[in-house]
């Protein structure tokens, strides 16, 4: 699909390519990524003659690129941004219909497309396609820069850095967004990034470029287990997202209306309040006020006994998160735990509240998206 045999860019003294070679195959979702200045959105660029090597060809679909007219060429391959650039004056629908509106297609066809592509991205096309760019949140905008590029169906699209001005959680979703897309429309993706995790996550194949030269090419599993170089593995453990500093944690998404219990409280005073307030389960704390474990009614029953104090029983070691933990910690340890919620406690133990899943979404989608 796209091949690059051989390729030199230079401005002035600086050699920003040095006949870097590599091949991409029809439907791969590829990942140019490394340090800033290394060559990767002027290798990105190269493919739609936004920028001209000195030497070296360039093939797409087995055609030379430098024998194709740059515009015509372009009209074949999608192009996002960073800073999207949506026209202001116009609605979302027009925004999405710009290149096939210029590539002839019916009135009738291109509000077909648009909502078929606002449908795979969940925006309803009746509440937003009539609105302007203005009235959307950046991550909306962000969709609709996709969507725009994907418009005329182009076989190939490119991304540069697309979504490295949106704040982690947004970045988040609208990464699983495009690689969902991508598996639906098999199209060939060439993704610039800086973030090795954004890489790992999205990418069929990974190119670590380096001063102008190819460093590695491989999956990222294959990156991940064997680095090419100290530079790449390096690269790798300071550019993740999990080294970067979140602000949001685990007491950005706590309920503090947690429903507790002293220890020393009966067992049929405890089955009463869980009765009263609906649950199945009991925060029990200690005479100090810190956690002591989860009491179940499932734990009561087995007791089969109404007489003696809740601390009697064996408490059930419920997940727990301190209300300082990164929020992303915190998600991960509740996915891949079997309990209904998180036990949140503050530094000195006490119980702070609780996350359940629903009020995760919830916390997580206010986040994200504000009132709208």
């Amino acid at each position: 699909m796209i091949r690059f045999e051989n390729v030199r860019k230079q401005y002035g003294d600086n050699i920003v390519l040095k006949d870097i070679s590599f091949h991409i195959e029809p439907g791969e979702f590829v990942v140019l990524i490394g340090p800033s200045g290394c060559g990767k959105t002027t290798t990105l660029k190269s493919i739609n003659r936004l920028i001209v090597p000195e030497g070296g060809k360039i093939y797409v679909d087995g055609k030379d690129i430098s024998k194709i007219d740059p515009v015509q060429l372009r009209r074949g391959i999608g192009y996002v941004i960073q800073q999207i650039g949506l026209f202001p004056n116009m609605t979302i629908e027009q925004n999405i219909g710009v290149v096939p509106k210029r590539l002839d297609y019916s009135k009738e066809e291109i509000t077909k497309i648009t909502k078929d592509l606002m449908k795979m991205v969940g925006m309803d096309y009746d509440q937003y396609a009539n609105k302007y760019p203005s009235q959307l949140s950046g991550g909306q905008q962000q969709r609709i820069g996709v969507l725009r590029a994907l418009a005329a169906s182009p076989p190939i699209v490119l991304m540069d850095e697309p979504f490295g001005a949106l704040d982690p959680m947004t970045r988040t979703v609208l990464q699983k967004e495009i690689l969902s897309l991508q598996k639906k429309l098999k199209k060939t993706i060439v993704f610039v990034t800086h973030d090795m995790d954004e890489a790992l996550d999205l990418a069929d194949k990974i190119i670590f470029m380096n001063e102008g030269n190819i460093a590695q090419i491989a999956s990222p599993e294959e990156m991940l287990n064997n680095p090419a170089s100290d530079m790449i593995r390096d690269f790798m453990r300071n550019t993740s997202i999990s080294a970067e500093r979140l602000d949001l944690t685990a007491g950005d998404f706590t309920k503090s209306d947690v429903v507790t219990a002293y220890k020393d409280k009966s067992i049929r005073a405890a089955t009463d309040i869980m009765a009263r307030n609906k649950i199945d389960s009991l925060v029990i704390k200690n005479d100090d006020g810190t956690y002591a474990g989860v009491v179940t009614i499932k734990a009561i029953r087995r007791h089969g006994k109404s007489t003696g104090t809740i601390g009697d029983l064996k408490p059930y070691e419920n997940i727990t998160a301190s209300i300082k933990e990164d929020a992303k910690k915190t998600f991960d340890k509740f996915y891949d735990s079997p309990d209904n919620f998180i036990v949140v406690l503050n530094e000195d133990n006490t119980v702070a509240g609780f996350i359940t899943k629903s009020s995760m979404a919830i916390a997580m989608a206010d986040t994200l998206w504000g009132d709208m």
